[in-house]
């Protein structure tokens, strides 16, 4: 059974505050070697359930943080500036069984989740068919049209109750209650590797019984983000297919969840462009 696992870093037990999430800030480090810490325990709870082969992708960034050195070696580690991004390596043919979502956080516009965004700074908000989406929601959206069903998010507690509305069949795992934006009270580095690791045999486990899902959102599918002003939305919009709503507002109306995917990477690309 092969296993795609993506490991973001902000949702990572121990980390709180968004500065040690960028190169160069002295914390950083810290943050890097907690980031290990759950994605081997990740690889091992999918090994522990059968696991023949696992990808991690390095999802956080400019997405080049996990050191090859320090990851179970059972693994295989992609690396760098993918144009696919925090799905990149899960796409036809690939044969993953199921997805396995590390580090992760809640949606841009959250009240109290820690380091709350989608993608970038850029969107203010960011919702599917109406409802407020994460980053778990728009990659399921891909990896669901792919055949990859979503079977574990581990992050703070306001992403496990984002989580159960989205795909209710997946496991969550918290390892910290989120206190604020900038805030949050983590559970021991050792408890929360246990804790991923537990929710990753599980979730592999539940895939090989074949009791989870693939997420379709329904057709047509609206994907849709507010930028923080109104020139990064004019060139989100840039993105054919697009189209601007409200003040700063960009939408992708389709019936096809890769290109919504992918009208919505691009234009949160262009976004960041604007000055």
């Amino acid at each position: 059974m092969k296993v795609y696992i993506s490991v973001d870093m902000e949702g990572i037990g121990g980390v709180s505050h968004s500065a040690p999430t960028e190169r160069g800030d002295a914390g950083y480090p810290t943050a890097v070697a907690l980031m290990v810490g759950e994605a081997n325990a990740a690889v091992d709870g999918a090994f522990a359930a059968g696991a023949t082969e696992v990808l991690v992708n390095d999802s956080h960034g400019q997405m080049f943080n996990l050191p090859p050195e320090d990851l179970d070696p059972r693994a295989t580690l992609l690396q760098g500036q993918k144009p696919w991004s925090m799905v990149a390596g899960a796409g036809p043919g690939a044969g993953f069984a199921v997805a396995l979502f590390v580090g992760y956080h809640t949606r841009a516009g959250h009240p109290t989740g820690t380091i709350a965004h989608t993608y970038s700074g850029a969107p203010t908000l960011t919702a599917l068919n109406g409802r407020p989406v994460n980053e778990a929601g728009i990659n399921a959206l891909a990896l669901g049209a792919w055949g990859v069903p979503v079977g574990l998010v581990c992050g703070d507690d306001q992403l496990a109750i984002e989580t159960e509305a989205l795909f209710p069949w997946a496991e969550r795992v918290v390892v910290k209650t989120a206190v604020g934006r900038r805030a949050a009270a983590s559970v021991h580095p050792s408890l929360a590797r246990g804790r991923v690791r537990a929710g990753a045999e599980a979730a592999v486990r539940r895939a090989s019984a074949g009791k989870l899902e693939l997420f379709d959102p329904g057709r047509p599918i609206v994907l849709e983000a507010e930028y923080r002003h109104a020139l990064e939305a004019d060139y989100a919009a840039l993105v054919p297919g697009a189209e601007r709503y409200g003040d700063r507002g960009v939408r992708a109306t389709t019936d096809d969840p890769i290109v919504a995917y992918r009208t919505f990477l691009v234009g949160v690309r262009l976004a960041g462009l604007a000055a």
